[in-house]
């Protein structure tokens, strides 16, 4: 019985083992993006370190408490006279009542924790739009790998047939050296395109960690509709939402406490001090005095006004004006970018629909131009060569088709990435093709 299970385990185990992994689409490839990119745990990480300058910042504002505590031995010169000691422990609580650099760091602290998150979420969307990149580059290597494997063989076949007219004496050895060329430029051509499938597979493991073999292909044609909408709107959407902007704008922001923080040292700071305190003595004045222990409380406030530094808080207060301005620099340029990314990837999508349309088009004149010359050479009025130039031309179609397709796809999501909207939402828009 032992050994019958045994074996039924066996059996199993090898059934699982032959098993194809399954097959997955782009969305499953963002998700296991997501759970396997080590850069994108560590910008998971940043966020947490990052939501910590929210606390930090606030600390600045709320009182801090202290203890002390200490111990003394004194041995008096005199030989006759004993050692004695003395001990304190007390608790000390300071309060800022008005302190620009504390008010400033709070504030600053805020800010940071947001521009993490923004950081977080911009590192997300980057993730998905090299998903889709390392997807789509695959896809077409494939696609171009098929057609130069499908060139290679028409040309094999035309070189076959070539040096059998040749040896009946039916064509010229013009023909044999030029099917031969066409036949080593495939192969070349297919050693290159099988490099280029290898590295585009490996890219996408790398980022997913799934085997590359089992990708989803495009199921049909590829048609956006009506759904692109108007530049304008898209450029608008941007301005709201791009996280390369949202991003400058809260580096302004960090720059003007800045700059506040550093005039800010010229004024008073004034806080509140309160402590409690216990003293114990042994010496023999307070045996005498009969004041061994005491006890006391103690509250104040403390105002602490700079006179003069050495021109060095003026030269904080004209460094952080000139890092305001460079960060609104930035902003500027944040903005221009961000436009010239949307026009791109909007002009991307609006043409290459149109694009796709002719590639179709143009399949389909060069599958009727082949048919049309290989019924050509078998009357006798298109030569071999022909036949070979109409094959390639072809094949060029297929690759260019297919890249057309690949291009808007991708376009959609970088036009989605460009205005801040890269979401799952967006990837299911492009992934209803595969």
């Amino acid at each position: 019985m032992k050994v019958q299970t045994q074996l039924i385990v066996a059996g199993m185990l090898a059934l699982c083992g032959s098993l194809p992994a399954a097959a997955f689409d782009l969305a499953a490839a963002v998700q296991a993006a997501r759970d396997y990119d080590a850069g994108y745990a560590g910008a998971r990480q940043s966020l947490l370190a990052g939501q910590e300058k929210a606390v930090q910042g606030r600390a600045l504002l709320l009182p801090s408490v202290g203890l002390s505590a200490g111990i003394t031995r004194t041995d008096p010169i005199r030989p006759d006279a004993d050692p004695y000691h003395s001990s304190s422990v007390g608790v000390q609580l300071n309060q800022p009542l008005f302190d620009v650099a504390s008010y400033t760091g709070y504030k600053k602290g805020r800010i940071s924790s947001e521009l993490a998150e923004v950081q977080y979420s911009a590192s997300g969307q980057q993730l998905i739009a090299d998903v889709a990149r390392a997807y789509l580059d695959v896809l077409l290597a494939e696609d171009v790998l098929s057609a130069t494997q499908a060139t290679k063989k028409a040309f094999e076949h035309q070189l076959a047939q070539a040096k059998k007219a040749f040896e009946v004496g039916t064509a010229t050895i013009t023909d044999t050296h030029e099917a031969q060329a066409g036949f080593d430029g495939a192969l070349a051509s297919e050693i290159a395109a099988m490099s280029d499938l290898e590295i585009k597979r490996n890219t996408l493991a790398k980022l997913t960690g799934l085997k590359p073999e089992q990708i989803n292909h495009l199921k049909g044609r590829v048609d956006l509709g009506n759904e692109l909408g108007t530049l304008q709107a898209w450029l608008d959407r941007a301005e709201a939402g791009s996280l390369n902007i949202k991003s400058a704008r809260q580096q302004v922001q960090l720059a003007e406490e800045n700059l506040t923080a550093a005039r800010g040292k010229h004024l008073p700071t004034v806080d509140l001090s309160a402590g409690y305190s216990i003293n114990h003595a042994t010496d023999p004045a307070s045996r005498l005095s009969g004041r061994g222990s005491t006890a006391g409380n103690s509250v104040g406030v403390n105002l602490t006004l700079p006179l003069y530094a050495g021109g060095g808080i003026n030269s904080q207060v004209r460094e952080a004006a000139a890092n305001l301005e460079k960060s609104r620099d930035d902003l500027e340029l944040s903005r221009r970018e961000v436009a010239l990314a949307v026009r791109s990837a909007w002009l991307g999508v609006s043409n290459g629909a149109a694009q796709v349309k002719a590639q179709e088009q143009l399949l389909v004149s060069a599958k009727s131009k082949l048919d049309a010359t290989r019924l050509g050479r078998e009357v006798g009025v298109r030569t071999n060569l022909d036949l070979l130039n109409a094959e390639s031309s072809y094949q060029d179609a297929v690759r260019a088709l297919a890249s057309a397709r690949y291009n808007l796809l991708y376009a959609r999501l970088a036009l989605a990435l460009a205005a801040g909207e890269l979401d799952d939402q967006a990837v299911a828009s492009v992934n209803r093709f595969f």
